[in-house]
């Protein structure tokens, strides 16, 4: 059964600091700006917000209900998560344009085996990027961009955005480079040192601050 991308808002007037009040009782503090639409502080309740978001991503259309009204279909452009506690914090929300294309970010999933992993074990798969931003019109977002590793057969070998097949009225964000590297086999020593650069911070690195409830500016 297809999960109901629908989500309800009201207008709310607190801000900065008092989006504390907002939180407590059950809600995320939102902004919804646009295609036009003047920014709006909304609030969310919390438990449709991480349903929505569960199955939406950045990438699915959703149709968003302000103060019982019509509704209009926006993008989950941001969503803030404390990192501790995994408690939703703020959410950006953006109005789209049915008739104009847009910019959004697709994430770009492996799918099948690479025989050079799976049967000759010569490497792992890594993973290099793993998502995309396409243009499009909004009712042809894809939900993600497969990336086929059946024919990775050797060490170093690997995919490129240029290979990656789109669908049709779908292209690369402008600046986007086709040539990158999205995913490849591996070396199994090599790709451990990468992963161990990638988990030890850095001398001195102080370690990542909870999101500032003083949210002026975007509420």
């Amino acid at each position: 059964m297809a999960v109901s991308l629908e989500l309800s808002a009201s207008l709310r007037s607190e801000t900065g600091r008092h989006v504390h009040a907002v939180r407590r009782r059950g809600d995320v503090p939102a902004v919804l700006y646009g295609h036009n639409v003047e920014p709006q502080a909304l609030s969310i309740e919390a438990r449709s917000l991480q349903r929505v978001w569960h199955h939406a991503g950045h990438s699915h259309l959703v149709d968003l209900a302000l103060e019982g009204g019509r509704a209009r279909k926006v993008l989950i452009r941001e969503l803030q998560v404390n990192p501790r506690t995994t408690q939703l914090m703020h959410v950006d929300l953006f109005a789209v344009n049915l008739r104009e294309k847009l910019t959004v970010e697709i994430p770009l999933i492996p799918v099948g085996e690479s025989p050079a992993v799976t049967e000759l074990k010569l490497g792992v798969l890594q993973q290099i990027i793993t998502s995309i931003k396409v243009e499009c019109m909004p009712g042809d977002i894809p939900a993600q961009l497969n990336v086929d590793i059946s024919g990775l057969t050797e060490i170093d070998q690997g995919i490129r955005l240029a290979e990656v097949p789109l669908p049709e009225r779908v292209t690369l964000a402008t600046g986007v480079d086709p040539d990158e590297l999205v995913l490849k086999v591996a070396q199994v020593r090599v790709a451990a040192e990468a992963e161990e650069a990638e988990a030890v911070p850095a001398d001195g690195e102080a370690e990542a601050a909870e999101p500032v409830d003083d949210d002026t500016g975007s509420s």
